[in-house]
């Protein structure tokens, strides 16, 4: 009986095309994901600023605290909450399955919102901090989403896969500021309403759609409490060699946060630039690092390798920070195009470089550290940053474009070329 070498292969590029279109399933599932919390997280800001600064109430004068004291008090605990959720969540995941963390920690965001809403309506000021700081907690569910996205590999490209999560949370950043600048007319309550409404659909998805961890960690020996000890994000950075490369990736996203926090502040300074205005800008600039995500990152991963790669968009975005001093209004709007392609390049390489280069490391774990320091870099430069922008905005943006060229000469020195 002679078996054709086909008939042989026929089965396993059966099971293959299965892998795959689950890999797939989970994939666009964690995208739904990724897409409603960016997009909840960003519903909020329009809304609140002009309550806060124009509105007289016990929510916005508690304690007789001035209107800017008190919008910075709720615009800074979300942060702080990611940072700690962040640092704990990727970590859970590894140890208690993906899926299971995801649901918990989408339930409790959820909740988190709705407590913001019923803060609102009582206009309670502690109550609206409290409600915050835990939805910035579970926010920081977003790490087991990129854990999840990275999971895929080798069934899926992890560069791809990465940026296509990266590109849905540049549309939900893009997508949350537009309906809650629509929904402001009914409220601030109803805005946080719309983004726990959101993240039901995103629960409904990872339920339904999202594959159960096919394998977990031994948690016999593992408890709880070590989640805040030995288990957490920050325990990485007892490793030396993962401590310099998260040395270089505080200094980058400090110099973005640079670009991200004032950027806006330098428009209105140097061009008057209306909220309007800003908001068209942002658009550009967003959908400009959409598009390069989709379409672009992968290619040059595979011209330039992860490190140049990285290093490519981390020098770009220190020179286009530096034309600032030169900029017009007229000329502006393409450099700010350019700008979205090269932190697109930016946050799809050095992510992925480091994932590669450490994926001995529970992958949960690791992007819960990528996760915490980006917020990290968020809070700090909010700080020194607007002690420069005192100065004037640019100074805050060149600022930046400084740490960026330090982190892209350190990088390039300090770490191996990976390909």
């Amino acid at each position: 009986m002679t078996i054709h070498l086909s008939q042989i292969k026929e089965p396993a590029e059966s099971a293959s095309t299965v892998e795959k279109f689950k890999a797939q399933k989970t994939l666009y599932s964690v995208m739904l994901v990724v897409l409603f919390s960016c997009a909840g997280i960003a519903l909020p800001y329009p809304v609140l600023a002009p309550i806060f600064l124009n509105e007289i109430s016990p929510l916005t004068t508690f304690a007789d605290l001035p209107g800017k004291i008190s919008l910075g008090i709720i615009l800074a605990i979300y942060p702080l909450g990611v940072i700690l959720g962040s640092s704990v969540l990727g970590a859970a995941s590894g140890l208690y399955g993906r899926k299971k963390t995801l649901l918990i920690t989408l339930v409790l965001t959820i909740i988190g919102y709705v407590l913001s809403a019923l803060a609102v309506v009582a206009e309670s000021f502690l109550m609206l901090i409290f409600a915050r700081f835990i939805t910035g907690i579970f926010s920081g569910n977003i790490s087991i989403a990129k854990a999840i996205a990275v999971d895929l590999s080798p069934t899926l490209d992890k560069t791809h896969t990465f940026n296509l999560v990266n590109a849905t949370g540049y549309i939900g950043w893009l997508l949350g500021p537009l309906a809650g600048g629509l929904l402001a007319v009914y409220g601030l309550d109803a805005v946080f309403y719309l983004a726990a409404i959101a993240l039901v659909i995103a629960l409904l998805s990872v339920t339904f759609f999202l594959q159960a961890d096919a394998s977990e960690l031994n948690q016999s020996n593992v408890k709880f409490s070590q989640l805040f000890s030995k288990q957490n994000s920050f325990a990485l950075l007892a490793n030396t060699k993962i401590r310099r490369i998260f040395l270089i990736y505080l200094l980058a996203t400090l110099g973005l946060n640079a670009y991200y926090e004032f950027y806006p502040v330098w428009l209105v300074e140097n061009f008057n630039f209306t909220s309007l205005n800003i908001g068209y800008i942002t658009v550009v600039l967003t959908l400009c690092m959409t598009i390069t995500s989709v379409f672009f990152v992968k290619k040059l991963k595979l011209i330039m390798g992860l490190k140049f790669g990285a290093i490519f968009g981390m020098v770009l975005m220190a020179v286009l920070f530096s034309l600032h001093l030169l900029l017009t209004e007229t000329n502006v709007w393409p450099v700010y195009a350019i700008t979205g392609i090269a932190i697109a390049i930016f946050n799809g390489l050095l992510p992925v470089y480091i994932s590669e280069q450490y994926a001995d490391i529970e992958q949960g774990q690791l992007m819960g550290l990528i996760t915490t320091t980006f917020s990290v870099a968020n809070v700090l430069m909010a700080l020194i940053g607007s002690a420069l922008a005192l100065l004037g905005a640019h100074w805050a943006i060149l600022f930046g474009a400084i740490l960026l060229i330090i982190a892209s000469v350190d990088f390039h020195f300090s770490q191996e070329d990976i390909r």
